[in-house]
């Protein structure tokens, strides 16, 4: 059994009235997600049922829990699901939270943001970590006023996150560089392309990708970081350069955002059937590139799941319960397995 499973029992209807306090019909429209409950008795039902569930004790809060959460803004349409997810989620009625895209790569612009919450009653904090000391202060900032600060997608080497929900980065890497070699299967030079250095996951996704080539692989090259800055039109004018001054250029793994500028570049210059294309996240446009032949694998990480785990470890630590987040599964998505594949 993983860290992250508890077993449930099921409960009854009544049982759960009782422990809330509430009458049966207002339970009913809670699970039933109905109209005229308000977020208060609706917190009060949830807390119940969970605790009946699980043979944990009821922690109850004057109101729900008010979650904030910061995702980077213009960084692509798996960002922008991860934000409805959180929304979504957001209804359950034990919690209600708020996302607010922030300007991305600017961690002076996000640690105003962070330090911010200690004044607005923000009960715990999700966000896409910047590697900067300003990040690292204000996280610390937040401990000291008890509000904790989870890691999203990309994390932190701070002590004062309470954890990181997201994929094990380094052994995405590591894939992406093995697939690569046994795609490519000659000597040549290999490009990387990030979307800069201040996000850790991009930073351990090359590490594990350059690592997995020279231990395996030696014959290719691999070349150079280019940084696209998770910005189509740069990664799109760094792809046409990485094609300029290559002659011998046989793959390019993109670590972050910015696909459309990557295809549209080896589209320009008529190259998408010599190169080996290796992407991260699907969405409607990378399924599309897989489909045509233009992109050849897409890493991915299920971002409806990232968005649950995230809520559930914020409530858990709040509510002093045990949650230990398991480590997102990555998947490595083809032309061939997309049919039923969802972005989630």
């Amino acid at each position: 059994m993983s860290p992250a499973t508890t077993l449930k029992r099921r409960v009854k209807m009544r049982e759960i009235a009782y422990l809330a306090g509430v009458a049966p019909a207002t339970v009913d429209r809670v699970l039933n997600n109905r109209q005229h409950v308000s977020a208060t008795t609706r917190q009060r039902v949830m807390q119940a049922k969970q605790a009946l569930e699980t043979g944990t004790q009821v922690v109850t809060s004057a109101r729900p829990w008010r979650l904030k959460v910061f995702l980077p803004d213009d960084a692509g349409p798996s960002t922008e699901f991860l934000a409805a997810c959180f929304q979504e989620f957001g209804s359950r009625g034990n919690a209600t939270i708020e996302c607010v895209f922030t300007k991305k790569m600017e961690p002076a612009l996000l640690s105003r943001k962070l330090r911010a919450c200690a004044g607005q009653g923000i009960d715990a904090v999700a966000f896409q970590a910047l590697e900067d000391p300003l990040v690292h202060d204000a996280v610390a900032a937040l401990a000291a006023h008890d509000i904790p600060a989870l890691g999203l997608i990309s994390g932190l080497g701070s002590a004062n996150l309470i954890g990181l929900i997201g994929i094990d980065n380094r052994a995405a890497g590591r894939t992406a560089g093995y697939l690569m070699g046994r795609f490519t299967k000659q000597a040549g030079t290999i490009a990387v392309i990030s979307g800069g250095q201040l996000y850790r996951a991009h930073e351990e996704r090359e590490i594990g990708f350059r690592s997995c080539l020279q231990q395996n692989f030696p014959a290719t090259n691999v070349v150079g970081t280019y940084c696209g800055y998770d910005d189509i039109e740069q990664t799109y004018e760094q792809t046409l350069r990485v094609i300029e001054a290559q002659t011998n250029l046989i793959g390019i793994y993109n670590v972050g955002a910015g696909n459309e500028g990557l295809i549209r570049a080896l589209k320009k210059a008529d190259v998408t059937d010599e190169i080996i294309t290796i992407g991260h996240n699907l969405s409607a446009r990378t399924k599309q590139y897989l489909l045509e032949g233009s992109m050849d694998i897409v890493m991915h990480q299920n971002m409806r799941l990232a968005a649950s785990q995230a809520v559930t470890a914020m409530i858990a630590h709040l509510e002093n319960r045990p949650f230990v987040a398991d480590i997102l599964p990555v998947e490595v998505i083809t032309r061939e397995n997309i049919a039923g594949i969802t972005f989630g």
